[in-house]
């Protein structure tokens, strides 16, 4: 008897193109690679040194956070906490509470004579006065700073000057909140509330970088991004330098967009 094996040739072909296809279908399209990104929350360089505290990178994609802001103790920085962010191709950094050379202007004692001209000071109209180029002590600070005057204070005219010294603010620096994110070459700052020297500095933009004018004693940086040999790209909160390059500090820095490395093609 003639046995029928057509139909068996035609359902082991049909299963066969079955998983066939399912194969074809489970696989991914493309072959699109994680984007490698980091993030630290402070960094320091000069007479107090502090390694990029806390720091993460994500080499392969998957997330990871840290909020162990670990400061070596000094007299010259502060933070209450901070928490950074990696993942894939996309970074974060959010800083609380930073002040920078606390109590440092309460230190200084204030020169006999210019403490005689702010005595003499009438409660109004004395704007026009002004200001005295008197060499300031040493402030105190853990840094060979150049010798400074009256002259190198972010101040205008004498009244400013003698609120400056004789109530001085709790710190050089102060920053209620910093906020910086990345993701691919495209990133953006939030700066909270900013005082230099007890003055809220009004920031024109957070999109651009913004600098204050040079100064001998303090200078600052908000949004400072940057284009790395290797192809990412770097944008950090605020870059505060102190005495001409004395001392560095960078807050709330974030990498991405590095290119991935690809495995050479098999000859």
């Amino acid at each position: 008897m003639r046995r029928q094996l057509v139909p068996t040739v035609v359902t082991a072909a049909a299963v066969a193109g079955v998983v066939a296809f399912s194969l074809v279908a489970s696989s991914p399209v493309g072959n699109a690679a994680a984007r490698p990104s980091s993030a630290y929350a402070v960094n320091a360089e000069g007479q107090v040194p502090v390694d990029k505290t806390p720091y993460v990178e994500s080499v392969d994609g998957k997330p990871k956070k840290s909020s162990a802001l670990e400061l070596p103790d000094n007299p010259l920085l502060a933070v209450r906490a901070g928490t950074v962010n990696a993942g894939n191709n996309s970074a974060s950094v959010e800083l609380i509470d930073i002040s920078v050379g606390a109590d440092v202007l309460g230190q200084i004692p204030i020169p006999p004579d210019l403490k005689k001209q702010c005595d003499a000071l009438p409660p109004t109209g004395a704007d026009d006065l002004p200001l005295p180029d008197i060499k300031l002590p040493d402030l105190g600070l853990p840094l060979p700073l150049p010798s400074l005057s009256t002259k190198d204070l972010p101040v205008k005219n004498l009244p400013e000057l003698c609120k400056l010294l004789l109530t001085p603010p709790s710190s050089l620096v102060g920053i209620d909140a910093v906020n910086v994110w990345c993701s691919g070459a495209k990133g953006g700052v939030d700066v909270g509330s900013l005082t230099l020297l007890g003055q809220t500095l009004k920031i024109p933009s957070t999109t651009q970088s913004f600098s204050t004018p040079a100064n001998p004693l303090i200078a600052i940086t908000v949004n400072e991004q940057t284009k790395n040999a290797d192809g990412s790209f770097t944008i950090t909160g605020l870059k505060i330098n102190l005495g001409n390059g004395a001392q560095i500090i960078r807050l709330a820095s974030a990498t991405c967009a590095k290119p991935v490395a690809h495995k050479p093609t098999p000859k």
